[in-house]
């Protein structure tokens, strides 16, 4: 049988072993096809030998692994050779001393000429917010992540997986597939600068319009909502479940369900703002009925409310779960003598050029294979290279975040991004704060996009959907599971009639998976995600919606492949993103035990809020006491810290994460029109692109703006046509 097509087939990779956020990024570029060098130092062997087995895989399953012994010329002439055959190179810049610091760094003063180079780290290559080769925790602190992470009023707390090195695998993918788009069109190609802070801070986006409307701080909240209630972790008889309920109508069921309506006309609880004012009386109702039942009890009972609802797992209990078994979420391997491994699947699938799975690593070699290509350069055309997805067209039907993030994406690399709203709009464009009567939340996952408003309930509507699709490049949607095949669109009908499209979809469990309507907080719960997040004792989830992110930009990077595959073969596909498989990818470094997977961390209270440290409490009680760091204000700890060895970075709140010198420099923030004078906050894609720079729009199109421009009548034009 003859192997499927891959979607980079042909395209060589150089990755220069070193930090997660590089090994992941080249693991999903040899997954999509791409033949990947592993460039590794002596040390390496030793790693990847200590390392669990998921790790040995992101790291350096699926490649070629070359160890370079030389050093001077020799390993100068070995760089060459790998740099000449190259389409793409991947590297985390090295501390000043190595023996290949003077190399790369030539390679970034020279440019990149028709070479991608991506170079990833933690502030950027002009960046001094940390250390080139600080790690996760510390990114954390800075980012945002910490901000927005830990107990209701309690202190800030860790991810205990490298989120920040992950999420920046992905975003790199997609700005390395960008700019192979751009090199194939115009023959140049580009450096990629991509800063972790500036990854993380990026999902900031549903806190940045409070922090700028006088909310800066106080986002840490357990697993609770400020917009919701009941919503939250409860302890059942055999485990944890999260409950999350955002309608009157659910809360009124549940009322039946745990046998209090008599409370159905209480005032307190009698809509979802009575309900936020008196949350901690609603969960101790809540509270009082689960601990009496099981949680498949529990999930069966709110589940007839409609509510999301689902347990919250250990990672020994995720990975064990039958459902995530079934899907290909958790996937078990039997390696030699090694007993049975569960391995992450993959995040991405692609209907017509699946995804690689990774094999197990193989013996280090120090010759540079022979069958190298030559690297022939590039003519550059004579045009100024456009944006990356210049001409794409993209109708967009999503809501609120994993959707609507893929189109965002898509748009700021230059798509004319259409989104489809009901004639009412999307119900969050009313939420708070508004900036000229429209949500900044809205605004910051909408910008860049053209507005069409269609009744899809209405034949009328749907003519004109398939008007539009008929047009378009791509359709992405992620509606509820169900929706799209019951009114004629689901992904066999749209592909049979345009075998050109890329059909992007984003759902909790998959194309083929139960239909359930999935939320981020739910499957958070269902990955283990909650129990990697402080100390493990109570389920708690991490403060970014990680879910609908990491979701959002796997769509994209999985549509941008597409694209460039189409581009060879004239077909489309479908790529089809579970969020329950992109937390799975996220958290597999912490299989099959629920490990940290992040080394020796500690947080410590300073006068002035908290810092973080590098290294377990008993090396930073040594040196100092016990007492003394609340004593001294941030800066005051970290400098006394450094000067034991140890290094630490302080926690930034919300509002310091988005004023940071850092995310000024790169231009992560800018104002956009929202409605009338009104400007409105908005975060920047940070994709690190240096030729091709992601869009930043001025203004945002108002609801139905692009109407009378883009709807048409297909009966009318099939007649003039004939």
């Amino acid at each position: 049988m003859s192997e499927a097509p891959s979607a980079l087939a042909g395209l060589v990779v150089v990755e220069r072993a070193g930090r997660i956020a590089t090994a992941a990024c080249a693991s999903l570029l040899a997954a999509l096809g791409a033949r990947v060098l592993r460039v590794e130092a002596p040390d390496e062997e030793r790693r990847l030998t200590q390392a669990s087995y998921p790790e040995q895989l992101l790291r350096a399953g699926g490649k070629e692994r070359i160890q370079l012994t030389h050093d001077g010329i020799e390993r100068e002439r070995a760089w060459r050779r790998l740099h000449a055959a190259a389409d793409v190179l991947i590297f985390d810049p090295p501390h000043p001393e190595s023996a290949d610091h003077a190399f790369l760094q030539s390679l970034v003063a020279k440019g990149a000429r028709d070479k991608v180079i991506c170079a990833i780290s933690p502030a950027g290559l002009q960046g001094s917010a940390l250390p080139v080769d600080a790690g996760d925790p510390l990114v954390q602190a800075v980012s945002g992540v910490m901000a927005v992470t830990g107990h209701d009023g309690g202190r800030p707390e860790f991810v205990r997986v490298p989120v920040s090195e992950m999420s920046a695998a992905v975003l790199a993918t997609t700005a390395i597939l960008a700019a192979l788009r751009v090199r194939d069109r115009h023959g140049v190609g580009q450096l990629i600068d991509l800063s972790l802070i500036e990854v993380m801070a990026d999902q900031l986006r549903t806190h940045l319009p409070k922090v700028m409307s006088g909310q800066p701080r106080g986002f840490r909240l357990g697993c609770r909502s400020p917009i919701a209630s009941p919503w939250n972790v409860y302890r059942a008889r055999d485990g944890w479940v999260l409950v999350c309920s955002a309608s009157d109508s659910q809360w009124q069921g549940m009322l039946d369900v745990i046998g209090r309506a008599d409370l159905k006309q209480e005032p307190r609880f009698a809509d979802v703002t009575s309900r936020c004012a008196h949350t901690d009386e609603v969960d101790a109702l809540m509270q009082a009925w689960a601990e009496k039942h099981g949680i498949e009890q529990v999930v069966t009972a709110i589940s007839a409310c409609e509510a999301p609802v689902g347990p919250a797992l250990s990672i020994p209990q995720a990975v064990a779960d039958s459902l995530l078994q079934d899907l290909g979420t958790v996937r078990t391997e039997h390696s030699g003598a090694r007993s049975t491994q569960f391995v992450a699947g993959s995040a991405l699938h692609l209907s017509r050029t699946p995804m690689r799975f990774a094999s197990m690593p193989t013996a280090v070699t120090n010759a540079i294979p022979r069958d190298l290509p030559a690297g022939a350069e590039r003519t550059r055309t004579r045009s100024e290279p456009g944006a990356p997805l210049q001409g794409v067209r993209v109708i967009e039907l999503s809501r609120y975040a994993a959707g609507p993030l893929t189109g965002v994406v898509l748009a700021s690399l230059g798509a004319e991004v259409i989104k489809i709203e009901s004639p009412r709009g999307e119900d969050c464009r009313g939420w708070m704060p508004q900036f000229g009567g429209l949500s900044g939340y809205f605004v910051n996952y909408n910008s860049g996009k053209r507005s069409v408003t269609l009744d899809l309930r209405q034949t009328e509507g749907r003519k004109r959907l398939r008007g539009l699709i008929a047009d378009a490049d791509v359709l992405l949607q992620n509606l509820r599971p169900g929706v799209m095949e019951r009114i004629g669109f689901g992904p066999g009908e749209v592909t049979a009639q345009h075998p050109g499209i890329v059909y992007g979809s984003i759902s909790g469990f998959g194309l083929a998976g139960p239909k359930l309507a999935a939320l981020d907080t739910v499957i958070q719960g269902r990955l283990g995600l909650t129990a990697l997040v402080g100390d493990g004792r109570v389920p708690l989830r991490m403060g970014f919606s990680i879910a609908d992110q990491l979701a959002g930009h796997f769509a994209a990077a999985g549509i941008v492949a597409a694209l460039a595959e189409r581009e060879r073969s004239g077909r489309g596909q479908v790529v089809d993103v579970a969020m329950a498989d992109a937390i799975a990818w996220l958290t597999q470094l912490a299989w099959p035990d629920g490990k940290p997977a992040i080394g020796p961390t500690s947080q410590w209270e300073a006068r002035d809020g908290w810092v973080v440290a590098d290294t377990g409490r008993d090396a930073v009680l040594r040196a100092l006491r016990s007492d003394a760091t609340k004593e001294m204000l941030r800066a005051e700890l970290v400098l006394a810290l450094a000067g034991h060895g140890i290094r630490a970075a302080p926690v930034l709140e919300a509002d310091e994460v988005l004023t940071q010198p850092l995310i000024e420099t790169r231009a992560s923030l800018y104002q956009i029109k929202a409605g009338g004078d009104a400007m409105a906050p908005v975060l920047a894609v940070p994709l690190g692109l240096t030729l091709t720079p992601v869009l930043r729009p001025h203004r945002m199109h108002l609801l139905g703006e692009d109407n009378a421009q883009l709807l048409h009548d297909p009966d009318r034009d099939a007649t003039e046509k004939s």
